[in-house]
């Protein structure tokens, strides 16, 4: 394939690399607002992110799409207690019920903006990033032991893959994978490459919280994370 390449010529060999390089993007965070954080929560809960406002470009309609949205809600939200659990703070699902005391917790919510699912048929055909997923999010963070119940944090993710199903890992070990794996096992559709793109969202979410206590002097170097920012190239 490379030796095709070549012969082809000098612009259609720039064409290939660039998008081979978009074929490897990531998910990345883009910083957004933050306030004084002058203490490390004891616990963090994870809320649903809202779909209210948010641009689906995926196969499905209606009474489908409604159950895609539950299901890419439910997905994250697994992920994200999973994965800070396992690499940041003890963390679980927000209560339904409204907040009515006040407790050294923090609280993420957020809203999926962008959700598209791209193409399997141009990903396995074409390749090169052709029919990449793309997911977008805002998420907000709330220090429930304040009564302002201001955000204290805001910041943005947004990044997709080009993933396609890889060898059967029943065995995986790691949180976040069995954590997903088990949330997926009723769903039914559910695209590999957005799957993939939903867990690095969480990772980066973990990240980004690790880098703002870090800086804040709450944890110490040793447990920082170092989030991927906004145009920075990655590799898979």
């Amino acid at each position: 394939m490379k030796l095709f390449l070549l012969r082809l010529g000098g612009p259609l060999v720039a064409v290939a690399l660039l998008l081979s390089l978009v074929a490897c993007a990531s998910i990345s965070v883009e910083p957004g607002m933050e306030a004084p954080i002058p203490k490390m929560p004891e616990k963090i809960y994870v809320a649903n992110f809202s779909t209210a406002h948010s641009q689906f470009n995926v196969d499905r309609e209606k009474v489908e799409l409604t159950a895609f949205k539950k299901d890419l809600q439910h997905i994250l939200q697994v992920a994200q207690v999973a994965d800070l659990n396992d690499r940041l703070i003890e963390a679980e699902p927000a209560p339904a019920h409204p907040w009515d005391h006040v407790q050294n917790a923090w609280l993420i919510r957020g809203e999926f903006v962008l959700v598209n699912q791209g193409s399997r048929f141009l990903r396995t055909t074409i390749g090169f990033g052709a029919g990449g997923t793309k997911l977008e999010t805002k998420v907000v963070v709330y220090d429930l032991s304040r009564q302002d119940r201001q955000p204290i944090l805001t910041f943005s993710t947004t990044g997709g893959s080009n993933a396609e199903p890889g060898a059967v890992t029943s065995f995986a070990t790691d949180p976040l994978d069995l954590a997903v794996q088990i949330a997926l096992s009723g769903v039914s559709g559910f695209s590999h490459g957005l799957t993939e793109d939903t867990k690095r969202t969480a990772r980066e979410i973990t990240a980004q919280l690790s880098d703002v206590m870090y800086r804040h002097h709450l944890i110490t170097k040793e447990n920082w994370m170092k989030p991927k920012r906004l145009g920075q190239i990655t590799t898979p």
